[in-house]
């Protein structure tokens, strides 16, 4: 299987890498091509999803207009979500099939404080003060703001994989449980 993803970022790349081999995919390899995701260095809400999708579609032009083929054009965006009085940090992945259809994952969020994003929608960085706390100027190549909050547990790749998985997963599902599922809603509703 030939996946494109929309970025040079290597935890990006090991997020993908864990995700397969969590499903069990092991016949893989990952082109990674630079691309922009037209939103903010620290996307906040609707803008992380957006910056994922957007990413993906400028991955889509790239590979139509260079002629490169694949069977998955993957990206990642790492962001920030306020549901109410809560605050989180989020990653959204979008997947593209060959077939054009676009497939949607989120993590499962990690709470943050409302003073840290209040940090970061000042457009300050969370691992700027990170990296200052724990000596690493590598904060956000490796460990990331996951990494760091649940003392290594949620590497950042980590972190990001589960978006990767759950994007994954509609795609392997949609035309089984899914289109059944609605199959079920549409004659209850009738």
């Amino acid at each position: 299987m030939k996946i494109v993803l929309g970025s040079k970022n290597k935890s990006k790349e090991e997020a993908i890498e864990l995700a397969l081999n969590t499903l069990n995919i092991t016949d893989y390899g990952i082109e990674s091509i630079k691309v922009p995701s037209h939103v903010s260095s620290k996307p906040i809400n609707d803008e992380t999803l957006l910056g994922a999708c957007n990413r993906n579609q400028e991955v889509l032009k790239y590979c139509i207009e260079n002629n490169i083929s694949y069977d998955l054009l993957v990206s990642i965006e790492g962001g920030y979500e306020q549901v109410g009085d809560y605050y989180f940090l989020v990653t959204y992945a979008s997947i593209i099939n060959k077939d054009g259809q676009e497939f949607l994952g989120k993590s499962q969020g990690l709470q943050i404080t409302k003073n840290m994003f209040e940090w970061v929608k000042e457009e300050h960085s969370l691992n700027t003060v990170i990296e200052d706390i724990v000596n690493n100027k590598d904060n956000k190549k490796g460990n990331g703001i996951s990494g760091y909050l649940t003392n290594g547990y949620y590497y950042r790749n980590s972190f990001d994989s589960t978006a990767v998985i759950s994007a994954l997963e509609v795609m392997q599902n949609y035309d089984t449980f899914y289109k059944a599922l609605e199959n079920k809603l549409i004659k209850k509703s009738n």
